[in-house]
């Protein structure tokens, strides 16, 4: 079993408890030694094999695992060459084998993002002035999105969000089918705060509810999730190139 960005090991032990023998392919070599510290790793490190390498690049031959695990939102991560990632791990997963994969949501990266601006007491601030925050290019669509978490300092994020469907889209541009999709991450904590915040005037008000339509949520509801996991199963295989051009 492939394990791409492990981390430190949050999700490692889980799938070693199965009995696969797992190789954990991290980028940081400082994760791939904390993860090497965990305890309930190393009790089962006889079948845990780590390697450093890159998700786009990955040093295996042709179907070299029955199935990957990708927890920790690595598509979202790899922006630019999420589908080159997604091809890479095609490549490595023999046909029939299993993907897992956790994927944030556009949706769940504004509720948090509203969240905070309740937390932080500078919501009301955000919503009469959104564009000042840019939360339109928050919820605008691109291969970048900026998000100022903080309203003190700007922020750039190598990020993609992705929907359920382009989700699945990709999956299948790469070769894998989709058979499972669950929510997860459920939010509703500060929905009775953001209203009220958002109530004291009519424009704050008004840009709720316009950056929900934006995202895909129903006006005034604010529970839904930070992401979703899906599993997919790799279909026939189809030629590949490990070539950019």
């Amino acid at each position: 079993m492939l394990e791409l960005g492990p981390g430190p090991g949050r999700f490692t032990p889980t799938i070693l408890s199965s009995g696969a023998r797992v190789v954990a392919v991290d980028l940081s070599l400082a994760m791939l030694r904390a993860l090497h510290r965990r305890k309930p790793v190393r009790a089962q490190s006889r079948r845990l094999a780590k390697v450093r390498a890159a998700g786009e690049f990955l040093p295996f031959r042709d179907g070299a695992f029955r199935g990957a695990v990708l927890y920790g939102n690595i598509l979202g991560f790899s922006a630019r060459d999420g589908r080159w990632l997604l091809s890479e791990v095609a490549r490595v997963v023999r046909p029939g084998g299993t993907l897992i994969i956790d994927v944030s949501s556009p949706v769940g990266a504004t509720t948090e993002f509203l969240e905070n601006g309740a937390r932080r007491r500078f919501l009301l601030r955000v919503l009469r002035d959104p564009e000042y925050y840019l939360l339109n290019a928050v919820i605008g669509s691109g291969a970048r999105v900026h998000s100022p978490f903080a309203p003190e300092r700007w922020a750039f994020w190598e990020f993609d969000f992705y929907t359920v469907p382009a989700a699945q889209k990709a999956l299948s541009a790469a070769g894998f089918r989709t058979i499972d999709r669950m929510a997860v991450g459920p939010i509703g904590a500060f929905r009775e705060r953001l209203t009220a915040i958002a109530r004291r005037d009519r424009r704050a008000w008004r840009n709720l509810v316009e950056l929900e339509e934006r995202v895909g949520r129903r006006p005034g509801v604010l529970e839904t999730g930070h992401g979703f996991v899906m599993a997919a199963v790799r279909e026939g295989r189809k030629s590949r190139t490990r070539s950019h051009a």
